[in-house]
């Protein structure tokens, strides 16, 4: 059926422009961040509405609230997913989520990341990575049925970036490193290795030939450059001696030099305190939200997100996994930014903070 799709693409649609982030009204953008509000009746939060943030000009970043419900089939998710529906020439693409759409009935093994995100590109051309944290998404290869009916429930994130095509063979990289569960996917022969790879779930710490961990782990805070220039950031959690793999917002805390303040599914089973080292960076959680599309707390919050606390290291990672001991042995990501706007647009949403020294207000 999918090899019957793309030849029809071949034939009659590569008119439809280029796999690229795209807007509301359709248009090219080199990246973009979403974050969708919860379904909170008694709150007036319908669950579909969310919080643009985009580049508008050069070097500035701003804010507005959505026009459009994220399951329009005219929406920005839509706009963004539409080689999905329509694929254009020379294209691949892996849906990964480890809580795949409830119809195709798939059990995924902790074995494999706590991450969900789609990786769409043409060979030798562009192509998009969106990382988001929503089950059952993208739900079909359709603009009238992508979006999960589960999905208005809790607030979730989503992160669209464009990248040449070059920057693929890093993803496909950090795919693996995260061991992403592709529960849809078609990388054509020819295409990168490591891309191929994620698809077929190779497990990136055995060697082919010894299937034994490698003695040296290689590096996994990998450089991305977006199509327009912007520089972006994976980083996927590091082992250690004390853990299999451990707290991924502690890797992170470590690689920006800063306290993180981290945002995750604040119902999450064994989900777990600040962590308050005597000497090093401190992660603490982050316990309820406000936008200006209105507040809610942890519990109704299923999206992955932190900022460095220190003003001088502005980061922003949006990430794939929670704070939660059940977790800690189960790879994941994230995708992380530098950028002084963003992160104080994100420092704007924090409330409260269950922080080391008690709970305070973000910021102060």
């Amino acid at each position: 059926m999918w090899r019957l799709a793309l030849t029809v693409s071949l034939l009659c649609c590569s008119s439809e422009g280029s796999v690229s982030c795209r807007d509301e009204n359709n248009g090219e953008v080199d990246w973009y961040i979403l974050y969708k509000t919860p379904r909170i009746q008694d709150k007036g939060l319908t669950g579909l509405d969310y919080v643009y943030i985009y580049p508008a000009g050069q070097n500035n970043v701003t804010s507005q609230p959505n026009k459009k419900l994220i399951n329009d089939p005219n929406g920005i998710l839509a706009n963004t997913l539409h080689p999905l529906f329509t694929p254009p020439p020379n294209f691949g693409f892996i849906s990964y989520n480890d809580q795949p759409p409830d119809y195709m009935k798939k059990s995924v093994s902790s074995s494999y990341g706590h991450s969900k995100g789609v990786v769409m590109v043409q060979k030798n051309r562009r192509g998009v990575w969106l990382l988001h944290s929503t089950p059952h998404f993208p739900y079909k290869r359709d603009k009238n049925h992508f979006w999960p009916e589960s999905g208005a429930s809790n607030a979730q994130t989503f992160i669209c970036v464009t990248f040449n095509y070059d920057q693929f063979e890093h993803i496909g990289k950090h795919l693996q490193y995260i061991r992403a569960y592709p529960f849809d996917h078609h990388i054509p022969s020819g295409f990168y290795k490591e891309l191929q790879d994620a698809a077929e779930k190779k497990n990136p710490y055995r060697t082919l030939k010894t299937h034994k961990k490698p003695k040296v782990e290689p590096d996994k805070f990998q450089q991305l450059v977006s199509s327009g220039g912007k520089k972006f950031y994976s980083i996927a959690k590091q082992r250690s001696s004390k853990v299999e793999v451990g707290d991924l917002y502690v890797t992170i805390s470590e690689k920006v030099n800063s306290d993180v303040d981290v945002q995750s599914w604040g119902r999450q089973h064994e989900r777990d305190g600040p962590f308050c080292p005597t000497n090093g960076e401190k992660v603490q959680n982050i316990e309820s939200v406000k936008t200006g599309l209105g507040e809610w707390d942890a519990g109704d919050d299923h999206s992955k997100w932190c900022v460095a606390v220190d003003q001088n290291k502005p980061w922003t990672c949006i990430a794939d996994v929670n704070r939660a001991k059940t977790q800690y042995k189960r790879p994941g990501g994230a995708l992380c930014v530098k950028d002084a706007e963003i992160t104080n647009i994100f420092k704007s949403f924090a409330v409260s903070v269950e922080g080391c020294s008690g709970p305070r207000k973000h910021g102060h």
